[in-house]
């Protein structure tokens, strides 16, 4: 089993960072599978022992040992197996981009070493990190680290903005209005979306709005596909199994089915 700890940043930090989390297990028999769906989750990983595994049947691939995943436009599988311990930093949307100054177009469907994104300047906290003797301790140490990274700008973020709309409408927003609030022209507002978050408006949208089905159909099993799809503004219940089709290479029932199948992790919340 897979045990995962998260816990909340300093309040300075929470515009940037949405928790931090820690996983453990100790895996000797049979590998752990996991399905994972597309996602728009952009977080840094480091592991101290052994990594997680990625891809899909007969094509895993180790990840390094100090990782930035950005978001996932396709489903993949995850494999976990051996001793696992491994402390992660999990970024608001517009975060990552906002403290380290780069352009998330590079992290789409990628999960990078972080020496070849950021050089030098995580060496110090990945030997901290590994040294660290608890969750706490290693929270410390990533808040020192990102909080000297904070930028002096002020003003709203109109595409911090425009992802907290499409949150609270579950991925059913226009394209239109959300570049009518940033006060932008279609195309800056879809260049400086790119760049901050790494995949297009409209495709966050819609992953947004699958993970919405998902988490729905995964937390009440009786809620029928039709009232989903309705209740998510789908077309119909079949541009909501399109949908399924394209992001995750499977229909919503096939896919639920798999995730079912698999050992939950155990989360605890510090």
């Amino acid at each position: 089993m897979l045990d995962i700890r998260t816990a909340v940043p300093v309040s300075a930090l929470r515009p940037y960072v949405k928790c931090f989390g820690q996983h453990a297990a100790d895996i000797n028999a049979a590998r752990l599978e996991i399905p994972l769906p597309p996602r728009t989750e952009q977080f840094l990983m480091f592991f101290f022992h052994d990594r997680y595994e990625v891809g899909r049947p007969g094509c895993y691939e180790a990840v390094q040992r100090s990782v930035i995943v950005g978001p996932q436009t396709r489903q993949s599988d995850l494999r976990i197996a051996g001793r696992i311990d491994a402390f992660a930093i999990h970024f608001q949307p517009t975060g990552f981009h906002h403290l380290f100054r780069v352009r998330m177009t590079k992290f789409a469907d990628q999960s990078l070493d972080v020496r070849a994104v950021l050089n030098a300047s995580c060496s110090d906290i990945e030997e901290q990190l590994a040294i660290a003797r608890s969750f706490e301790d290693r929270i410390r140490i990533a808040e020192r680290f990102l909080l000297r990274r904070i930028p002096h700008y002020p003003g709203p973020d109109p595409v911090a903005v425009a992802v907290q709309q499409i949150s609270a409408s579950k991925g059913a927003v226009r394209i239109d209005d959300l570049v009518a609030t940033s006060g932008w022209t279609v195309r800056h507002f879809e260049r400086r979306f790119l760049e901050q978050i790494g995949v297009a408006p409209k495709l966050y949208a819609r992953i947004v709005r699958f993970n919405q089905a998902l988490g729905i159909k995964l937390a009440s099993p009786k809620t029928t596909w039709t009232q989903i799809a309705h209740d998510l503004c789908y077309y119909d219940q079949m541009h909501m199994i399109h949908e399924f089709q394209q992001l995750a290479g499977d229909s919503p029932a096939v896919f639920v089915a798999r995730v079912k199948s698999q050992p939950a992790a155990t989360t605890t919340l510090s």
